[in-house]
């Protein structure tokens, strides 16, 4: 009898807990409320539309733009769309209905969804561009970063960098002569390195 008791009064006291626990949660939910409903209307009156108007708390783009701020230009090949706006095909390197979402082919699309960020060694605007130099660079930094066994493997490259360039500089001179001997002008090897090697 007397667990009974104690069970029945631990249930009551559960159930006081809640009807508190509830009517805390009411008020604090009422104390809140108008400077939740605040906080909506005033991000809605410093929403920002770059490339349209604001009406009624969202915006509405203009003819080439889109997102939420519309802020993403839409690179259609055409200036024909369909009736709801969408592109018929889009530009090389964009995708999406609107074709607004740039494709990043070497490097991932940054937070603002507008531009690449490039994986080393690659450039450009969708990341498909290899500079000679920022190759070099980026093999260089490997090459550091190995210490000594890094400078044994840049030394064959470093030949084969210069080997390169000999034999594109040779076949360079080879067409020259070629097309000089095409047109009937006689012209020795040593005069077209010569014109070759001169700035113009």
């Amino acid at each position: 009898f007397y667990r009974l008791f104690e069970a029945e009064k631990c249930l009551a006291a559960i159930d006081e807990f809640l009807v508190v626990d509830l009517q805390m949660r009411l008020l604090v939910l009422l104390v809140l409320l108008p400077f939740v409903g605040s906080q909506k209307v005033r991000m809605r009156s410093t929403l920002v539309c770059k490339n349209g108007e604001r009406i009624e708390g969202r915006c509405v783009c203009n003819v080439d733009y889109v997102g939420r701020h519309c802020e993403k230009k839409k690179m259609c090949d055409t200036f024909r769309r369909y009736s709801n706006g969408t592109c018929l095909g889009c530009l090389e390197g964009y995708t999406g209905e609107y074709c607004e979402e740039i494709v990043c082919v070497n490097g991932e699309v940054d937070k603002t969804g507008l531009t690449c960020v490039c994986k080393t060694p690659y450039s450009g605007l969708f990341c498909t561009d290899l500079d000679t130099k920022d190759v070099y660079r980026f093999y260089n930094n490997r090459a550091y970063m190995l210490g000594p066994l890094g400078a044994l493997c840049i030394i064959p490259m470093c030949g084969l960098f210069y080997g390169c360039e000999r034999m594109a500089r040779k076949r360079q001179v080879k067409r020259v002569a070629t097309m000089l001997g095409d047109q009937n002008l006689t012209v020795t090897k040593d005069a077209v390195k010569s014109l070759l090697a001169e700035d113009v």
